[in-house]
């Protein structure tokens, strides 16, 4: 009976362990990767963001006085970089029902721990704390603050 006891425990705390983290998943959508490479990549400070931004086809770039946002050629990509704040990476809509668990799985490589469940997150990439988003209302928009 204790053996039995002791394996239901060991199983139930087993299984405890797991409910905040999932699998990770491939990053494969082009927009995830640009949210990894312009925003997770250059955390804390976003200072290399809008170098980053070009390789991405972000060419067109306008400081705003509270931020500097771009596009790309057809205005299928955008950021939103307000350095050492955040950094926002926004694109069309898409039937891909997988892109917040890209871009946990990125941000946890990032962050060097497991990949959450559920978005948003709060997350510390690169030794700060962030909150994570993905915003799917009209577009996808991918968010990286750092909390006041």
């Amino acid at each position: 009976m204790k053996k039995l006891a002791l394996l239901v425990s060991c199983s139930l705390l087993g299984a405890c362990a797991n409910l905040g983290s999932q699998p990770p998943v491939p990053v494969i959508s082009p927009l995830v990767q640009a949210f990894r490479d312009i925003c997770l990549q250059t955390a804390p400070s976003f200072a290399e963001a809008h170098r980053v931004a070009r390789q991405h086809g972000i060419t067109e770039m306008t400081d705003m006085g509270f931020a500097t946002v771009g596009f790309n050629a057809d205005k299928s990509l955008g950021i939103q970089v307000k350095v050492s704040h955040e950094c926002v990476v926004t694109g069309e809509s898409q039937q891909d029902d997988t892109l917040t668990s890209q871009m946990l799985s990125a941000a946890a490589v990032n962050a060097g721990t497991t990949v959450p469940r559920k978005a948003p997150v709060k997350m510390v990439i690169a030794g700060q704390r962030f909150i994570l988003m993905h915003d799917r209302q009209d577009g996808e928009a991918f968010v990286m603050l750092k909390p006041d």
